[in-house]
């Protein structure tokens, strides 16, 4: 894993590099990734929006009002356990260690929750590069079917441009009383039927 850190960045634009060379094909899915290598301008632009979530959510679609609205009850109920001072508007939680987030389309009811022990950035950066891979795997396989290769591309959000994503820190779990591997995947079940309920309003 590349850590997010400029080694970790010129690391992954490398990767890119490489996997546009041998896959002319795939220039156009690396688009996304190759922005967030550019100076943090997008991950500026990402935090940026999350603030603007927070202190005027309703200049949102209503499916990022929803998602809001939950997670600011789900953070005051879970205070008395964990910390969630880290989480709110200026205070840069996109780069919050130990957190539940969310990968939202800003156009559409879409939402991906995502957990982990580092920050946000860097998982979404992560997992940015990770499914660019497995596409570029998937096109340069002779054995797989062309429908397979087109539904790889769709494997997740993070793909996408992100002027079309918001990433939203739905709960910190950093606690120095609770550890992060007791409630990391409780939480991001409990997270997911959360979605899956909000999406059925």
């Amino acid at each position: 894993n590349c850590s997010f850190s400029r080694h970790g960045v010129c690391c992954a634009q490398m990767t890119l590099a490489a996997l546009k060379w041998k896959v002319p094909q795939l220039r156009h899915l690396a688009s996304a990734v190759s922005a967030l290598g550019a100076a943090g301008a997008p991950l500026d632009q990402l935090q940026g929006t999350f603030d603007e979530v927070l202190l005027r959510p309703w200049r949102f679609p209503p499916h990022v009002q929803r998602l809001h609205g939950r997670a600011e009850a789900e953070r005051q109920q879970r205070q008395d356990l964990v910390d969630q001072s880290a989480i709110g508007a200026q205070r840069q939680s996109l780069f919050a260690r130990k957190v539940v987030y969310a990968i939202v389309g800003r156009e559409s009811p879409h939402i991906q929750v995502c957990v982990t022990k580092y920050s946000c950035a860097q998982d979404f950066f992560e997992r940015s590069v990770q499914e660019l891979q497995r596409t570029a795997r998937s096109h340069g396989s002779r054995n797989t079917s062309s429908g397979r290769r087109k539904n790889a591309a769709k494997s997740g959000l993070a793909l996408q441009n992100p002027e079309g994503l918001l990433l939203y820190v739905l709960e910190s779990l950093d606690s120095g009383d609770i550890p992060y591997h007791r409630i990391c995947d409780l939480r991001l079940r409990h997270w997911a039927q959360l979605v899956r309920d909000l999406s059925g309003e």
